[in-house]
């Protein structure tokens, strides 16, 4: 069995932290998701099927109670526009599983 990405990050932060964590494979779902469950953080790729990790990103903020709500956004070829960004964490691919983990943790601690 081979897990794909965001499986292997569930399984990671499920097993190395106390948060609840949920896979959402796109970003139409992930905006459907929302209206019934209030993230403290999203974590998006930037390669989505139907619209790009940016435009999910720019979508959940602007629905009510989401302006404000973290996010990290990876990738391993963020364009131009993605890196200029000052109101989203960049994590370029490859990266460490644990350093991920820890910078999680951080940014839900701070909040």
């Amino acid at each position: 069995m081979t897990l794909d990405i965001g499986e292997m990050l569930v399984a990671v932060l499920l097993d190395e932290t106390p948060y609840q964590v949920k896979l959402i494979q796109d970003a139409s779902t992930a905006l459907e998701i929302v209206r019934t469950l209030t993230p403290q953080l999203v974590i998006l790729d930037y390669l989505l099927p139907h619209m790009d990790g940016v435009a999910c990103l720019d979508a959940l903020r602007a629905t009510k109670g989401l302006e404000r709500v973290p996010a990290i956004l990876m990738s391993a070829s963020l364009p131009k526009q993605a890196r200029e960004r000052t109101d989203v964490l960049l994590v370029e691919k490859p990266f460490d599983l644990y350093q991920f983990v820890s910078l999680v943790t951080q940014v839900l601690e701070a909040e």
